[in-house]
């Protein structure tokens, strides 16, 4: 990084890598000082990046200039492993992307309400996606009637589009306001795509493996307002119209003895419970995170499916030193009544039983248990070692132990915002049952 005392340039090189979409990114950054910018690149560019309370007069003193392409096929083989299709190394995009700061801040002088965020563009190749093409960001910050340590508001964008005229549009959220009374998270999207199943239960082999092509709507909102410290309660919308486009002709859901393989609106409405004392948002050491619903679906708010969805998360976080924390997360989840296969339990994905393709496993019930040690080595890079067990079955009295699955990895993180601690993680997830699965993406696991 450049230091103000040695005002050399400065070269850095990456590698990242994303397993939804089979992708690296491969990218050179250089920082070079306020002088070198001010010659090389003039002061009407320089001066475009608007000022704060801490630099009005929105002057860097350091400019950084990254450059990058994604490459298909770095972990080739565990991609074919996992598809069971081809796949081919291909240089598909580039990009340049220039940022400013002023490393001469210290970090408590960095204005609370300056608005941070990261963007990163995507190109991918797929045989059942063919070529496309995305972008993904994170933007955090806070409302100006708001106190200067008060929680952060943010949201995701993401988007991606493919030549088979795929689509994946999503935008998750979380705002506080009014003081932080009052908090509302969610996410709306738009999804046309394929997915995986495999079936019902904890004991579905890998050969049951199928596609399906699906198109929905997403609208997903939670409203609360805090009761008591720390404590918000209120209610919950949530709503998808999954439209089924295409199955396997010789898969388990073209039977259409399945709930839901026909498709059909899952609509709910019901109550939530949020407690969250702990000391960070995105990076937290100390406290714990508490989300309680119950989420009744019924014809009168537009479900195909009558069921009630009930769920308990709870994260609590253990900080060993400045730079070591320990983080522990329950997730239960019960669903009672004529529950289609896409609102089910699951397990799997980049948040729970890392090691899983999302929705490997489900069925109407599901518990689940994490551990994770967090190390902040060096700066703004970090690493982490996590272990998980969790079980899905369709009543208590179903339960077998000997479905109960359990995944473990580690991974790398990067530091993108000092203030907020917001991390860019990139994470190796390994099991018993399959081949590696590989998450880049924003933010912790929990």
């Amino acid at each position: 990084m450049f230091c103000p005392v040695h005002p050399k340039p400065h070269l850095t090189v990456g590698l990242f890598y994303c397993s939804k979409t089979k992708l690296a990114s491969v990218f050179a950054e250089i920082k070079f000082p306020l002088s070198v910018a001010k010659e090389a690149l003039g002061w009407r560019l320089i001066r475009v990046f608007k000022g704060s309370r801490s630099n009005p007069a929105g002057i860097t003193q350091s400019l950084t200039v990254r450059w990058g392409f994604f490459v298909r096929g770095v972990y080739l083989y565990l991609s074919m492993r996992y598809t069971r299709y081809p796949m081919f190394m291909l240089i598909l995009t580039s990009f340049v992307r220039l940022t400013a700061q002023n490393d001469t801040l210290p970090k408590d002088s960095i204005d609370p309400y300056k608005l941070n965020y990261s963007i990163l563009p995507v190109a991918y190749y797929l045989p059942e996606t063919s070529l496309g093409f995305g972008v993904g960001g994170i933007v955090t910050f806070r409302f100006r009637s708001e106190r200067p340590d008060s929680r952060p508001s943010q949201f995701q964008v993401g988007a991606s589009y493919t030549l088979m005229d795929q689509v994946l549009l999503y935008f998750p959220y979380r705002f506080f306001w009014n003081q932080s009374r009052y908090l509302t998270y969610g996410e709306l999207g738009y999804y046309k795509y394929v997915y995986f199943f495999y079936g019902l239960g904890g004991g579905t082999p890998n050969s049951n493996e199928e596609v399906y092509d699906v198109t929905f709507p997403r609208i997903r909102n939670s409203f609360l307002y805090e009761f008591f410290p720390d404590t918000y309660l209120g209610g919950r919308f949530w709503y998808d119209d999954f439209n089924i486009t295409e199955v396997d002709s010789n898969g388990l859901l073209v039977d259409g003895d399945i709930p839901g393989s026909r498709g059909g609106a899952a609509g709910g409405i019901g109550l939530v419970v949020n407690h969250d004392s702990r000391n960070d948002q995105f990076y937290p050491s100390k406290g714990m995170y508490l989300e309680g619903v119950v989420l009744p679906h019924t014809r009168f708010f537009g479900s195909d499916f009558s069921f009630i969805k009930m769920s308990l998360d709870v994260s609590r976080y253990y900080g060993l030193n400045e730079r070591q924390v320990l983080a522990f997360n329950f997730y239960g989840e019960s669903n009672i009544g004529n529950v289609p296969f896409y609102q089910m339990a699951l397990l799997g994905g980049n948040k729970r039983l890392r090691g899983l393709y999302e929705g490997r496993y489900r069925e109407n019930n599901c518990l689940i248990l994490q551990g994770e040690y967090r190390w902040n080595f060096y700066k703004r890079f970090g690493m982490a070692l996590f272990y998980s067990v969790g079980n899905t079955f369709y009543d208590f009295n179903t339960l077998q132990l000997d479905y109960t699955k359990h995944t473990y990895g580690g991974g790398l993180r990067f530091r993108i915002s000092r203030r907020e601690k917001v991390n860019l993680r990139l994470d190796v997830g390994l099991s018993p049952y399959g081949s590696a699965n590989y998450y880049f993406t924003f933010g912790e696991a929990f």
